[in-house]
């Protein structure tokens, strides 16, 4: 029992000194019994002609090398399960890393949200890495995700470049998780319907190891996916808020950007103004030409003033053949004026309708905020009222809101709608 305690004491790895010294203290303990067991087996040699005591000790000899090795492969089966173990561990925070991410860049609404989810949940061993995302629209690139600390910021234009040129070196043998290296970049492509519409692009580093390539190839469908839900749920909320037939927003978007641009104006003090003008006589050229035509008429004249206003103008079909035009920072004399280029520029406007080409005129009422003003309705009331004056006067002019100029075809001015 008490060897079988040392060898437990053993197995434990007790210090070398304690384990020396519990053998010295048995054999001092046990040195009467093991002398008459010798002495037993001289007798029992002598008698029989047996070499008793060399079989002991190379049995013992044996037996020791036995649980040597023993133990040693015992040592290396710890080390073994211990390095599994690790690896495991490893491999359970990298899983847990990539649930993470996903779940967060699927709760992703916009461009932003994604932004922030791919900076907070990007896998470990990419930190250390300059990181960007950068998506294709029509034949222009921009980076919608940059993920670097670095003080000497990278220009966007230079990822742009390279995101284009690495997209035009893929070929058909590129695996998944397969980069493209560009100047001193990994590009891995973000896929959607087979194509490449995108690039997340490293600045090479250290190579990755196998585990790495493939927690990568999984972010980068995580992130594909996500991209594609983002200008999805984009285009869904683009669509709802525009008009089919024109491409212009709709009343109730328009509506909503009024109310928000007269609060900016009644914090910033900044004049906004608005615009409100149908085509002359639109009815009558429904009944006469059909309502394809009148569908034709208001596409063309919609895209023609498009192309007269500026970036931040809000440009809305109002309802029928009425539109809404927005002017931020603007007063009312540069109102007046955007309403005299968008009245010449429609009467100039001829409009091809199967075997006929149609000329139209429209009526424009221009009004401006009043100061601290917040009711869009009011604001709108007054400039449909202008409007409809220019009705009253004729059609195909622009008649101002609050006793101010009225332009006429020809050019004069008179003082309309006194108030």
């Amino acid at each position: 029992m008490l060897c079988s305690g040392i060898m437990r004491l053993l197995d434990r790895r007790t210090d070398a000194p304690l384990a020396a010294g519990l053998i010295a203290g048995t054999v001092v303990v046990f040195q009467q019994p093991l002398r008459w067991l010798l002495n037993v087996a001289g007798d029992v040699e002598r008698r029989y002609n047996l070499d008793l005591i060399p079989a002991l000790v190379v049995l013992s000899v044996v037996f020791v090398f036995h649980q040597y090795r023993k133990r040693q492969e015992m040592r290396a089966a710890a080390l073994a399960a211990e390095a599994e173990a690790r690896l495991e561990r490893a491999r359970a925070e990298e899983l847990e890393q990539l649930v993470t991410l996903g779940r967060s860049l699927a709760n992703a609404l916009d461009f932003t949200a994604l932004r922030h989810a791919i900076w907070r949940h990007l896998p470990a061993f990419l930190r250390p890495r300059a990181l960007w995302v950068v998506l294709r629209e029509r034949d222009h690139w921009h980076v919608v995700v940059e993920d670097t600390d670095t003080t000497d910021p990278t220009p966007s234009a230079e990822i742009e470049n390279v995101a284009a040129l690495a997209v035009s070196r893929l070929g058909p043998d590129n695996l998944p998780g397969s980069a493209v290296v560009i100047d001193g970049y990994e590009c891995f492509p973000i896929t959607s319907g087979g194509a490449a519409g995108g690039m997340l692009v490293l600045r090479k580093g250290a190579t990755l190891s196998e585990g790495q390539r493939r927690a990568l190839d999984a972010t980068v469908a995580f992130v594909s996916i996500a991209i594609r839900n983002v200008q999805l749920l984009i285009e869904t909320r683009e669509h709802s808020m525009r008009d089919s037939l024109t491409g212009w927003f709709n009343r109730g978007h328009g509506l909503e950007t009024l109310r928000a641009e007269l609060q900016r104006a009644r914090r910033t003090g900044a004049p906004i103004s608005l615009l409100m003008f149908d085509v002359d006589s639109f009815k009558t050229l429904n009944d006469r030409h059909g309502h394809q035509a009148g569908d034709a008429v208001l596409v063309s004249a919609s895209r023609h003033v498009s192309d007269l206003l500026r970036a931040s103008d809000v440009k809305c079909r109002y309802g029928g053949d009425e539109f809404m035009v927005i002017l931020p920072d603007t007063p009312i004399v540069g109102a007046q004026q955007v309403g005299e280029h968008i009245r010449r520029s429609i009467a100039s406007l001829p409009v091809p309708v199967g075997a006929h080409v149609l000329s139209i005129t429209s009526s424009i009422g221009v009004a401006t905020g009043q100061p601290g003003e917040l009711d869009a309705e009011a604001l709108i009331a007054r400039a449909d009222a202008a409007l409809y004056a220019a009705k009253r006067e004729g059609r195909n002019r622009v008649v101002v809101d609050g006793g101010r100029a009225e332009i006429r075809p020809d050019g004069a001015r008179v003082l309309s709608m006194p108030r």
